[in-house]
């Protein structure tokens, strides 16, 4: 029932789904913990510079997401057309025996855009084609994308603190969302410059490297590591440049989180992916 009393004219709401709900946590009991897909770009026939330190960010990611259970591909300097034809691919696989779904592109980058080998591309391209109505086998299950680039030509200068921080130690609906248990994560905030270190990687993935190390052993769930990533990144890091206007600065990353449960990626019972770990890549 509804109750209509001195409802102002505003039309009644039904609270009973409000309280109800199934499961708290994604299902991770799949036989397989799912697709990893990481576009790394080093090189570029557009005038950009390249990224010395990626194939440093590849082996980490590939160690720590295989040991978590994925089926890791990378693929190296792919030109736009390619990366779409591997999203494509992907997008219409046969995701029901899998956990989750993980994409990571490592680039250049401006505001909404990524560079691939041969021009730039809207982030938005990407996790498209993963809606619920377009790759129904991972409807419900967790998409995570997760971009290592700038997001515009900013510097994070920091600030100096005047006094010192504080620190402290189900229900099934008939209609969903277009985009729910999407999680979209950038390694800085929008309109900022995204730091790399040419011999030990970008200061994300070496954060995003340690967490995922972590929950490894000791799970939690992801929002939670990533809140990890973030103060990792924002405590730890500072760039030394001989630039004055690059010196001394920061970097903090951020996410946008569509999920619906919250997703610990426990231990698979054989420790690793069933599926054959392929490490791709597309030379120049």
């Amino acid at each position: 029932m509804t109750n209509s009393s001195n409802n102002g004219g505003r039309k009644d709401i039904c609270t009973e789904s409000l309280n109800s709900y199934r499961n708290e946590f994604y299902n991770t009991n799949h036989k397989y913990r799912g697709k990893a897909i990481i576009f790394s770009q080093e090189w570029f026939e557009i005038d950009l510079s390249e990224r010395t330190g990626t194939r440093i960010d590849c082996d980490k990611l590939n160690e720590c997401l295989t040991t978590l259970g994925f089926d890791v591909d990378i693929f190296h300097d792919l030109k736009y057309r390619d990366i779409m034809k591997q999203i494509e691919q992907t997008a219409v696989m046969d995701h029901s025996e899998n956990d989750c779904l993980l994409v990571i592109v490592l680039s250049h980058g401006d505001s909404g855009l990524l560079y691939a080998r041969d021009t730039h591309y809207k982030t938005k391209n990407l996790w498209n084609p993963f809606t619920d109505a377009k790759c129904p086998t991972l409807a419900g299950k967790p998409k995570l994308f997760m971009f290592q680039a700038c997001q515009g030509d900013q510097y994070d200068s920091g600030i100096t603190l005047k006094r010192r921080a504080e620190t402290d130690g189900s229900y099934e609906p008939d209609k969903i969302p277009v985009h729910p248990d999407f999680l979209l994560v950038l390694s800085t905030v929008p309109g900022y410059y995204s730091w790399r270190d040419r011999k030990r990687g970008s200061w994300f993935i070496q954060a995003l490297y340690e967490e995922l190390t972590y929950t490894a052993e000791d799970p939690i769930d992801i929002l939670t590591l990533l809140t990890f990533v973030c103060q990792k990144v924002a405590l730890n890091f500072v760039s030394y440049t001989k630039q004055v206007d690059s010196n001394d600065k920061k970097q903090v990353p951020c996410f946008s989180s569509m999920l619906t449960r919250r997703l610990v990626l426990t231990k698979k019972s054989n420790g690793k992916s069933s599926r054959r770990n392929r490490y791709s890549s597309c030379l120049i």
